[in-house]
């Protein structure tokens, strides 16, 4: 697995690695117990997370015949299923035993090992907090199960709750059991330039970096980055 520091300041960055849109689980075989049941019922939840965005343009082309509960789910799913992308990296930090962090080569190897695991360590208190609210308000949500219609609440907050608790998992084997390996890497050196550079620019820079890496997304990321601000 690799996994990149992509500068967004002189002395901060992101993590950020690609994976499949649909990650297959590993043999179910290899669970037991609860771990077994959770991850399936997890990447059941995934599946039909990522179908509901499959089908959200075609949804919006009919908004008007929407009711307002309606419209409301449909945000509620859709952002959910935007920020699936995000913690992908420590779900699948937690099958690995090796992981290469490629880092700009202004950065030194220790440099970079220590925001990663201070990311980790950051990262894994974020989502224990908040996986122990998520499911707090999905057991408070579980009375809404008898009315008619889908428990859009239970559901919301269940698949949350999963999604950090699986995060969580991740970073925290990620700081005992992960061997990392650091490697600079000049392309993303360039990357400390975005921050003084207009939108089109920024866009055409991250797009040139993430095709001499062979990344798919990486300017969607950068964007979100800016977004996001400092």
């Amino acid at each position: 697995m690799e996994i990149f520091l992509v500068p967004s300041g002189r002395h901060r960055y992101e993590l950020y690695c690609e994976a499949e849109d649909n990650p297959a689980p590993r043999d179910p075989g290899t669970r037991s117990g609860w771990r077994r049941r959770l991850a399936q019922r997890f990447h059941e939840g995934l599946a039909a997370l990522e179908a509901y965005r499959r089908q959200r343009l075609s949804r919006v082309a009919v908004a008007g015949s929407r009711t307002r509960p309606q419209r409301v789910r449909d945000r509620a799913l859709g952002w959910l299923a935007e920020r699936i992308a995000e913690q992908r990296l420590l779900w699948l930090l937690r099958n690995e035993t090796t992981v290469t962090a490629r880092h700009p080569d202004d950065c030194p190897a220790r440099d970079a090992e220590r925001f990663v695991r201070d990311a980790l360590r950051h990262d894994g208190r974020r989502h224990l907090a908040w996986m122990t609210i998520d499911a707090i308000v999905y057991l408070a949500s579980l009375p809404l199960t008898p009315i008619p219609g889908p428990n859009v609440l239970a559901l919301y907050f269940s698949f949350r709750a999963i999604g950090h608790l699986l995060s969580w998992m991740g970073a925290r084997h990620g700081l005992q059991r992960v061997r990392w390996e650091f490697v600079a890497c000049a392309p993303l050196t360039e990357l400390r330039r975005l921050a003084s550079l207009a939108p089109a620019d920024r866009t055409a820079l991250a797009r040139d970096v993430a095709s001499r890496l062979a990344l798919r997304h990486l300017d969607v990321f950068v964007e979100r980055m800016s977004l996001a601000g400092p």
